[in-house]
């Protein structure tokens, strides 16, 4: 009889031992709240580079003067400001002409330059962007941004699922010129090298 009243009683019982509970709980509360963690800077970091391309392309689109590798090395300088992140980073421009015969003929889209920092490669032609570049009209000229940069996750863990793994996030802006026909870089001409135009746009006999 007695055993019968305590097992009543443990039944009705509703009293529990909160450091059990809490330790359950607790390693699914932290990953939560790592897992968050993560995601969030993830989508911070690339909210951050994207904001930052549109500002590079802005000021590219704004120069009136020919753009030299040491103009590149500043938007680079700036492009680390505006991210605020140790990680690695490089931005490639790249200009295109669209021009036509006459008339009656299409739009042709031609390579004007390419130029990178750092370990990003400059394009040798339209090819890795023919896809992607809209078409625009006779006489204009569209510039191409494109940024990239390394981010790895603050924090890593596995407890229940994987959160995020280090990855290169890269954007791309177009743009077109604001105040001058086109952007020009110096020393972009291919012939500079066999005798053609200087850096300063004149010819050697100059």
């Amino acid at each position: 009889m007695l055993f019968k009243n305590r097992l009543a009683a443990f039944r009705k019982s509703q009293d529990g031992a909160l450091s059990v509970e809490a330790i359950i709980v607790l390693p699914m509360l932290l990953w939560a709240i790592g897992a968050m963690f993560v995601y969030w800077d993830a989508y911070k970091t690339h909210n951050n580079n994207v904001k930052a391309a549109y500002t590079l392309a802005d000021l590219i689109s704004r120069e009136e003067d020919p753009l030299d590798q040491a103009y590149l090395n500043g938007l680079d300088q700036i492009y680390d400001f505006l991210i605020k992140n140790t990680s690695e980073k490089d931005l490639r421009v790249t200009v295109i002409e669209y021009t036509q015969v006459d008339e009656n003929a299409p739009i042709v889209k031609q390579f004007g330059w390419s130029r990178a920092t750092g370990d990003m490669q400059e394009h040798a032609s339209l090819a890795p962007l023919e896809d992607d570049i809209p078409m625009l009209n006779s006489g204009d000229s569209l510039i191409v941004v494109e940024t990239e940069m390394f981010w790895e996750p603050p924090l890593s863990f596995d407890l229940f699922s994987p959160t995020l793994d280090e990855m290169t996030m890269s954007y791309m802006v177009y743009t077109t010129p604001r105040t001058a026909p086109q952007v020009i870089f110096t020393g972009a001409n291919p012939d500079d090298s066999e005798g053609g135009t200087g850096d300063d746009g004149s010819s050697p006999a100059d």
